[in-house]
């Protein structure tokens, strides 16, 4: 039987579930464009004699710079928008006895300290999209030939460093949030309610393994640069797409799983919203029909938006 708790979120607007899901769309194809455009860069480099390809080339580069920015700012509106079901999810353990006591007395000698796991979530999440934003403005200015070549290449390299360790973090913080989801599972009096936080958490989990993944696929490139600067004195970016191409075409494969499993994310949490309310912003049953018709006009919007 479900627990009246759950009756008390009427000022809950399941829209701002739908508009989560639909950032993380957006943040995951991000990531997935990012992936195709630096394929592109290194897969013009080998091709590079030839002006048309010089002229696609240089147009790639700024592909990435902009990629990148872009996902910066797109992260911090999905970040914003998180912090928001964050406080949702808070507002439901504050209402639920059993998880209430579950965090006061340690339940199984690892509480949950959900308000921090989500601050922490938030703050490096943040700092992330600061890094993003960087690194594609860095990009932009990118010099990949004549004077100065090898300073700018291994600035770049040294803020896809600081991007990769950012990733890593916040893949670090959805281990942990995912974990807490899962613990979530277990305390309620609703087998829908236990059942849509498993799912949120074992989403939350595959995240951070993809986030992870991408990290260490972005470090391995950093050091390849890095040290090509070493053996090569000059750096050719044809060079560095002959030697470690293998590692870009890994990058990308990691960036599309990453968008896969951001999505699934997403629709989780549209899971969880239904479960924890029941009824619409109106005070009538939001049906499944609604839900569908609303996610659609969502989904429509975010593919207009990458028109």
């Amino acid at each position: 039987m479900a627990s009246d708790f759950f009756l008390k979120f009427d000022s809950f607007d399941g829209f701002l579930a739908h508009k989560l899901d639909h950032d993380f769309l957006k943040f995951g194809h991000d990531f997935d464009r990012v992936g195709d455009a630096l394929t592109d860069v290194f897969s013009d480099a080998l091709k590079f004699d030839d002006h048309k390809v010089a002229v696609d080339f240089k147009y790639d580069v700024e592909h990435v710079g902009f990629d990148f920015i872009k996902l910066g700012f797109d992260t911090l509106k999905l970040d914003d928008v998180l912090h928001k079901f964050d406080d949702v999810i808070l507002k439901y353990a504050d209402q639920t006895p059993t998880v209430t006591a579950f965090a006061e007395t340690g339940g199984d000698g690892s509480s949950l300290k959900l308000s921090d796991d989500f601050i922490k979530l938030d703050t490096d999440f943040q700092a992330a999209s600061f890094e993003a934003i960087k690194l594609g403005i860095d990009t932009l200015k990118l010099h990949l030939s004549g004077e100065g070549a090898n300073e700018s290449f291994i600035k770049w390299a040294g803020d896809l460093s600081d991007f990769s360790t950012g990733l890593h973090k916040v893949g670090d913080d959805f281990l942990k949030v995912g974990e807490d989801f899962l613990k979530l599972g277990t305390l309620s009096n609703s087998e829908t309610i236990d059942q849509a936080f498993i799912k949120l958490g074992g989403g939350a989990l595959k995240v951070s393994d993809d986030l992870h993944k991408v990290s260490d696929d972005f470090l391995k490139i950093v050091t390849d640069i890095t040290r090509s600067g070493d053996n090569f004195g000059t750096l050719k970016i044809d060079q560095i797409a002959l030697k470690f191409g293998d590692d870009f075409h890994k990058l990308d494969a990691d960036l599309h799983k990453l968008n896969i499993d951001v999505g699934a994310l997403g629709d989780d949490y549209i899971k969880l919203a239904g479960a924890l309310t029941g009824h619409g912003p109106g005070g009538g049953t939001t049906t499944s029909v609604d839900s569908d018709g609303l996610h659609q006009l969502l989904q429509h919007a975010h593919d207009f938006s990458l028109l």
